[in-house]
């Protein structure tokens, strides 16, 4: 990470809990931070550029929240449930395409009867590879902090689901060959605490710990409530109420951009702690959009995800 994390448990390896920035000793220059922002920024685009229209359906919703509640209950920290989350919409949606076509190439009769079947035991499957997911994002953010076999075993019990330690690995090991073992890929959490370290050098006086807290707070509920939180964005944007399909697979390219979410989400932030210093960070953080929105549209954005949070919070 660009920022460093205070161990409280007195252990030299892992990602420690506790988040601070600009730290003296262990924290890297602006320059880094700007190459590597750039970085993340490439992968943006290469993502956006390959979206298609399925992409998402296993990252927002009742997924995202028995994925947030799953880490939750292991104590893992808030980049390994977006990692989480990340390699689960992926490997669910690889596999079922893998799947599918099997059934299109192989089976000559009654494809929709062993589709049907096929679908079955993938739901049944569900709470496995979202363990294997937060169990294989737990590795890559941490070494310490790290879900083995028997946690996953003794978890999945709760909910009447017998797996051997060896069913559970075997697991872990599907996902990984399924996604071809790139699984290195950077979560929101990232690119928004980069940012975020950017920021405090460009404001020493900007409380960016408060602003993270408050930032991944409103990601959980985007991701929480993302039809929701997205439709009402396309109403403000466009002034439509209902859109066709065709228009839905033109807004992938927002959907799907974490990089535009991230800073979205920062300025909102800021909104909520300090109104009259909105102006002030939201266009600096707008400068490392991915995309060319105009300012009209990014204030639209910035109000949606406000009025999500009163609704929530009200309600």
């Amino acid at each position: 990470m660009s920022v460093s994390r205070r161990n409280g448990s007195g252990s030299i390896f892992g990602s420690p809990p506790d988040i601070y920035f600009q730290h003296k000793i262990t924290g890297v220059t602006k320059e880094i931070l700007l190459e590597w922002l750039s970085s993340l920024n490439d992968e943006n685009e290469k993502n956006i550029s390959d979206c298609y229209p399925s992409m998402g359906i296993f990252k927002y919703g009742e997924f995202a929240e028995f994925i947030f509640l799953t880490c939750e209950k292991f104590k893992l920290s808030d980049e390994v449930r977006y990692l989480a989350v990340e390699l689960f919409d992926r490997f669910m949606n690889k596999h079922t395409e893998e799947l599918y076509q099997h059934i299109l190439t192989s089976v000559k009769n009654k494809k929709k009867k062993y589709w049907h079947i096929v679908q079955e035991r993938m739901q049944k499957q569900i709470l496995l590879r979202i363990s294997s997911c937060c169990q294989i994002a737990s590795k890559l953010t941490s070494h310490y902090k790290v879900i083995i076999n028997s946690q996953i075993k003794n978890f999945l019990s709760e909910f009447d689901l017998n797996y051997s330690t060896e069913s559970i690995l075997q697991s872990e090991i599907r996902v990984l060959k399924t996604l071809n073992y790139e699984v290195s890929t950077a979560s929101p959490v990232t690119s928004l605490e980069i940012i975020l370290e950017i920021l405090g050098f460009e404001f020493p006086d900007l409380d960016t710990k408060i602003l993270h807290m408050i930032s991944v707070k409103i990601m959980d509920l985007v991701y929480l409530e993302h039809k929701t939180a997205y439709n009402q964005l396309f109403k403000r944007v466009t002034g439509q109420q209902q859109f066709t399909e065709s228009e839905r697979e033109k807004f992938l390219s927002v959907t799907n951009n974490k990089m535009f979410l991230v800073v979205s989400l920062i300025a909102a932030a800021t909104y909520i702690i300090d109104k009259t210093s909105t102006d002030k960070v939201s266009l600096n953080t707008f400068i490392y959009e991915c995309i060319h929105h105009t300012d009209k549209t990014a204030y639209l954005i910035l109000d949606v995800w406000c009025n999500l949070c009163v609704q929530y919070y009200d309600g």
